[in-house]
Order: structure tokens, then C-alpha cells, then sequence
């Protein structure tokens, strides 16, 4: 299905003009351009990197050098070693490594003088019948460039560590440029052509392609992706590497009907989304690619991009007006952005990850973009715990609440990031493991003098609040909790929460708020568990702190305990479900709020 909708996704793209790279060549990032004189030597090297402003979560503006995109003859999917026509690696085109501040044409494997040598056989082979005045130079720079001879070359010293990471190509210092010689395109192209025949189809190889339905001959090999956090030599989405996995005595990607040109377009098309930073954005591991059926999909991909990524807080206004202006969107349909998305368009998300040399996904998700987009807003409500909140919370601190901020390891698993991903898109039930995580962490976690809501803050609270409500209101057309304090609510587990607040804060006010160990550290991950053993012992213990308050406070006190206790009817649950730990944390939020929350009716607390 992804890759269908991969090849349909090029076509809108094709029939708007973005005809993207053309078939045989690639982009390739390049940061600075060899300038050769007409006689081949190397008279400078052209920095050609841009200069983009990227905010920074304090505010301010980092300055970085982008490289320029070029579009170079297909590059090689190997790992070994084997030369590109006009190659961009530095240890192919100049043979030295770079260490210590010197440059070398010596390494453990003699990989930098193999590298060279077969760069240069490689080039000296397909431009030698090439007649233009750039070609001509190139040519003569591959037989002048000797490696050995070359360490001490002032210009490369001018690149220092930027020559290990950087990529080339060349030109004349009248801007002209190798890829774009005329001479050089049409030899390329007759290149191209005698490839294609040597691929013709053989009629015994022959297959109906899966995506396009016409006969062709399948592609052996898939190209590679340039994948996020993958291998940097690429991944592939479609591979059967190992026999196990071969059916019908078909080898390699013969299993998958899938024809040479339906490869191309969808392999250049998955590149070219993950490289776009408006398509996709990543969650841990997790990437989360995104993509509607029209010819510009920029203002869907802006939506989804502020519904997806950035981390909230006073650090990120940016991110935070972003996600707010898309939450407006959804709940009224209005003009978002630079253009007018479609809701009606089809809108497709999907989560990949990588593993080893391969690309994983792990769902995909289609439907109507304004159906999206309503369950997002839908998800962006359900997660709000009080009417005062006004911010989105972004995937990416949900994520963040899941894991202990002592932990080294800030990453969640992939597939409840999906799943939890999944339950927003679609509108269904979140996944039970995300309310046992956020619970466990509200148990576990402990909150430190600088920082008083690790524990139990508005985004944990209103992770709880949406699992639970959603699946009373799928399962039972209801829902449990409102925005605020609910005295009218029944649910034992709900009233030992309160109960527990109201504890809490008698503790708080009977020592002046100077306590270094609360009832909160000592016993709140055991009374959410198993109240009837500890929740007797609070009350005891409140009882001795009341006798410290003001006679007005004693009397508040006591009323409030009483109301609760009366709708307990005395009794504490003995152990509590993970749905009545949930409630238990909300009724304590609840309560806590509203007895730190200053009262206008100048009734004395």
C-alpha cells in the first residue's frame, strides 16, 4: 500500500510540473565546488554552502551552513568500493585522508590509493571520447592528480576538518558547471539508454508489476534510503537478502513484482519526503512521514507538522503559537497558513523505523484530511485537564512524560509510540500500555525542590484523564471525568484521590509548608494501590494535625473529610485495577487544584 501510494504521490507531483530528479540521476548534497583551469589544475576550491537561520528553543537565532543540492548522475548503492560517474567523496577525488591535521594517502587498508585508482580508471574510461573544454580539463585534472604529491596543496589546508565531511563537484570559475556540460549530458544519456537495453526484459522473466499492472521485468535490487538514524550507506524498504524468505524459487527482490521503473519512482520518492522537513519529523526513533493526494500539499503538511513535532513550554513560543493556530484550524475549517488545505483530500501517515540495513514500518494511515484533522483536535481536547489550558501538547511531550527524567535513556519503544499515534489518528481507544506507563511513572517518580510537578503535572494528568475517558465514551457512550473538581462523582477510587489531597494539604498547613518528606513521598504509590491499608493511617494521622489549625480551617477540614468519607460509606477499596489507579491520580489532581486554588466567596479554607 505505501508503495503504491508512493508512485500515485509522484504522479500528482509530475502533473503539477515538480517533475523532480529525472530518471538516472540523483540530488546530491555538495558543499563546495573544485574550480579547474582550462589546463585541469586545481585553481581553488568554491565554498557554495548556504547560510539558513534555524531558532533555537531559547529564542535566539543559530546561524547554519546548508549545502547546495545538485543533481548528479545516479550515485552507487554499494558499500564497497566503486566510483561514481563525476564522484562527490573526497577520498575517491583526491585519495588522502585527513588526520591529525595532515593529510595522507596512507591508511591500514590502502583504501584511500584503491579508492582513487579505481575513480580515476572509472572517469578516464567514460569521458574519453568527450570533446568540450570542461570535460577536457576534468580529464587532464585526473591524469595531473597525483596523491602523494598533493598533501602539502595549500588549497585543501584552507578546508582543514570541513574536507572529511564535505562533498564535491567541479566547474570553471566562470560558474559553469560539470554535471550541466552539454557535451558531458548527452554522452550520459546515450549511457543511460545502452544500460536500458541491456535490461530489456527477458520473457521468461517477465511479471505483471504489482503497482502498475503491465508486464515488465522485476527490479533485482531496490534502490537504497537515506533514512534517519540508518545506515549512512541507506536502507531499503524492500529487500530479501536471506533464502528464507524467497517463495517460488524466485531469489533476491524477484519475490515482489515490483518492476524496475515502479522502483525508481517510489524510491526517489520516499528520499525526497524524508529529506523535506515540512513531511516528516521524528519522535525518538520513530519517523513519522506524512503526505496528501494533491499536487501541493504544503498547507496539509504544515498542519501536520506542528500537530506532530516541537516540545512545549516557555522555552518554544514559536512551537506553541504553531500548534495553537493548528487546534484552531481543526475545530473551525479556517485558512491555515500560507493555503487552503483540502479536507477533502486523501492524507496519508506513516511511521517507519529503522533496523539494521532495512526500513520498518510500523503503520500506515489513510483517510480524509479533514477527518484527521478532527481527531486530532479530538485528541487535543481530550488530553486538556482543566478549562485554564490552553496549550496543545505535542507528541513528542507526551513522549517525554513517559520516561523518568533521571533516565539515560529518554527513548520510548517504537510500538507504543505507533499505537498511541494510531489512537489520535483514528480516534479510537488508546493503547493500555500507555496509561500503565504514565501511571507507573506517576508512582515511581519523585519531585525535587527546584521542581515540584515531575510527579504529577497537567500533561500526565491529562494523559490519564483522555485513556480513561475515551474508552468509558467508546465503550459506554459516557464520559467519567470533567475539566474540574466533580464532588458529585462516586467512584471510590475518584473519592480516595480527594481524600488523599485533603490529607496532604492538613499535613501542609499544620507545619507551615515546611516538611521535607510529605504523606505524598511516603505513601501515595501505596494508598493509589491498595488504599484500605494505608488510607486508615492518613486519616489517624490527619486527625493529629487538624488539632494544629485555626478553629475555621478544623471546622473546613473536617466538613470536607466528612462529605467524602460519607460517600465512601466508610469503606476503602482493598486493592485498586489499573482503571481505578487512573481515577484515584485524577481525583487527586482534582482536589489538589482546587484546594490551592484562591476561593472568591471569602469563605476562609
Amino acid at each position: 500500500m505505501l508503495i503504491n501510494a508512493l508512485c500515485e504521490y509522484a504522479d500528482k507531483s509530475a502533473a503539477s510540473g515538480d517533475a523532480g530528479v529525472p530518471e538516472g540521476f540523483s540530488e546530491q548534497k555538495v558543499h563546495f565546488r573544485v574550480i579547474l583551469s582550462a589546463d585541469g589544475d586545481m585553481t581553488g576550491i568554491l565554498d557554495i554552502r548556504y547560510e539558513n537561520e534555524v531558532p533555537q528553543k531559547n529564542g535566539k537565532i543559530k546561524i547554519i551552513r546548508e549545502p547546495e543540492k545538485a543533481v548528479l548522475p545516479a550515485r552507487t548503492q554499494k558499500t564497497t568500493i566503486d566510483p561514481n560517474i563525476i564522484e562527490h567523496r573526497p577520498l575517491y577525488i583526491f585519495g588522502l585522508n585527513y588526520e591529525n591535521n595532515t593529510f595522507t594517502p596512507d591508511d591500514k587498508t590502502n583504501k584511500a590509493r584503491k579508492s582513487h585508482d579505481a575513480f580515476v580508471k572509472h572517469e578516464l574510461e567514460f569521458f574519453e571520447d568527450i570533446d568540450s573544454e570542461l570535460c577536457n580539463a576534468y580529464r587532464a585534472f585526473l591524469e595531473k592528480w597525483i596523491p602523494e604529491n598533493e598533501v602539502d596543496n595549500s588549497v585543501l589546508k584552507q578546508l582543514g576538518a570541513d574536507y572529511k565531511t564535505s562533498y564535491f563537484t567541479f566547474g570553471f570559475a566562470d560558474g559553469r558547471k560539470l554535471e550541466e556540460d552539454e557535451a558531458f549530458l548527452k554522452k550520459y544519456s546515450e549511457y543511460l539508454t545502452g544500460q536500458k537495453e541491456e535490461k530489456a526484459p527477458v520473457p521468461d522473466n517477465e511479471v505483471v508489476c504489482a503497482i502498475t499492472g503491465e508486464k515488465g521485468i522485476p527490479a533485482m535490487i531496490h534502490d537504497k534510503i537515506k533514512f534517519p538514524g540508518g545506515l549512512s550507506s541507506g536502507c531499503v524498504l524492500v529487500g530479501m537478502k536471506e533464502s528464507a524468505y524467497e517463495s517460488y524459487g524466485k531469489t533476491q527482490s524477484f519475490n515482489s513484482n515490483i518492476s524496475e521503473a515502479a522502483m525508481k519512482k517510489y524510491t526517489a520518492t520516499l528520499n525526497k519526503l524524508l529529506a523535506d522537513s515540512n513531511h516528516r519529523v521524528m519522535i525518538n526513533d520513530l519517523v513519522i512521514m506524512y503526505f496528501a493526494m494533491k499536487k501541493d500539499d504544503t498547507a496539509e503538511c504544515d498542519f501536520m507538522t506542528s500537530m506532530l513535532s516541537g516540545a512545549l513550554g516557555n522555552e518554544d513560543k514559536e512551537t506553541e503559537a504553531a500548534l495553537s493556530e493548528a487546534g484552531k484550524f481543526a475545530a473551525s475549517g479556517r485558512h491555515y497558513n500560507m493555503g487552503e488545505p483540502d479536507k477533502n483530500v486523501m492524507f496519508y501517515v506513516v511511521g517507519m523505523t529503522p533496523n539494521s540495513s532495512r526500513i520498518c514500518q510500523k503503520f500506515l494511515y489513510r483517510d480524509r484530511f479533514g477527518v484527521i484533522a478532527d481527531n486530532l483536535e479530538q485528541h487535543q481536547k481530550d488530553l486538556r485537564i482543566s478549562e485554564e489550558q490552553k496549550k496543545q501538547i505535542s507528541f513528542s511531550w507526551i513522549a517525554k512524560e513517559l520516561v523518568s527524567p533521571k533516565s539515560s535513556d529518554k527513548n520510548i519503544p517504537p510500538p507504543l509510540m505507533s499505537a498511541i499515534m494510531l489512537a489520535a489518528l483514528n480516534g479510537s481507544e488508546y493503547p493500555r500500555d500507555l496509561l500503565e506507563t504514565v501511571i507507573r511513572r506517576v508512582k515511581t517518580d519523585s519531585d525535587e525542590e527546584k521542581n515540584s510537578f515531575i510527579k504529577l503535572n497537567d500533561t500526565r494528568a491529562g494523559i490519564i484523564k483522555a485513556c480513561l475517558n475515551r474508552k468509558t465514551r467508546i465503550r459506554e457512550n459516557k464520559e467519567e471525568f470533567t475539566m474540574s473538581l466533580n464532588t458529585e462523582n462516586k467512584d471510590p477510587a475518584y473519592l480516595c484521590g480527594r481524600l488523599f489531597a485533603v490529607y496532604e494539604k492538613i499535613q501542609q498547613d499544620a507545619s507551615g509548608g515546611g516538611l521535607n518528606r510529605t504523606i505524598k513521598d511516603a505513601y501515595y504509590s501505596s494508598a493509589c494501590s491498595t488504599p484500605s491499608i494505608i488510607m486508615p493511617k492518613l486519616d489517624k494521622l490527619s486527625q493529629n494535625h487538624i488539632r494544629k489549625l485555626t478553629d475555621g480551617a478544623k471546622v473546613y477540614y473536617s466538613k470536607l473529610i466528612s462529605e467524602i468519607m460519607d460517600k465512601l460509606e466508610g469503606k476503602f477499596p482493598r486493592t485498586m485495577t489499573l482503571d481505578d489507579q487512573g481515577s484515584f491520580i485524577i481525583g487527586y489532581y482534582q482536589q489538589n487544584k482546587a484546594l490551592y486554588t484562591p476561593k472568591n466567596d471569602g469563605k476562609e479554607e
